[in-house]
């Protein structure tokens, strides 16, 4: 099992530390921090390592904060982020019903799946935004 610290009553594990401390010295505040990766940015051998939740072998993470959500990938220099501010995502919403720990982000005409390691994480995350957008989140 990997290290891990709280911030903020988040669990956040020892490959995040960086982004962690980066995103509060821009003043962002963890809501939540989860196993995931991008179906863009994966292989086959990724996306079935992710569906099969395999934790071991963690290949990214999705960050969310107050403000935005990350798409981290830790290396060992320098991590790899990609930043969806979350005032302009228009909807999630589940991908064969969650089946298959897959979630669809929608901003504007484009759209990008989720696929969450464990399903939980992603039903957290999707009751997150989903409360955000109906306007009682903010």
């Amino acid at each position: 099992m990997t290290e891990s610290r709280e911030a903020g009553g988040i669990e956040v594990p020892r490959k995040l530390n960086r982004t962690a401390r980066k995103l509060a010295e821009a003043g962002e505040s963890l809501v939540q921090i989860a196993p995931a990766i991008l179906h863009s940015k994966a292989s086959e051998k990724m996306l079935a390592i992710a569906r099969m939740g395999m934790l071991d072998k963690v290949l990214g993470y999705l960050v969310t904060t107050d403000k935005n959500m990350h798409f981290v990938r830790p290396g060992i220099a320098w991590d790899s982020v990609q930043t969806v501010p979350l005032d302009v995502i228009d909807d999630v919403e589940y991908v064969k019903e969650f089946h298959t720990s897959t979630l669809k982000i929608k901003v504007g005409e484009k759209a990008e799946m989720i696929i969450f390691y464990e399903e939980m994480d992603g039903i957290k995350f999707y009751h997150y935004i989903k409360h955000i957008k109906s306007g009682s989140g903010r």
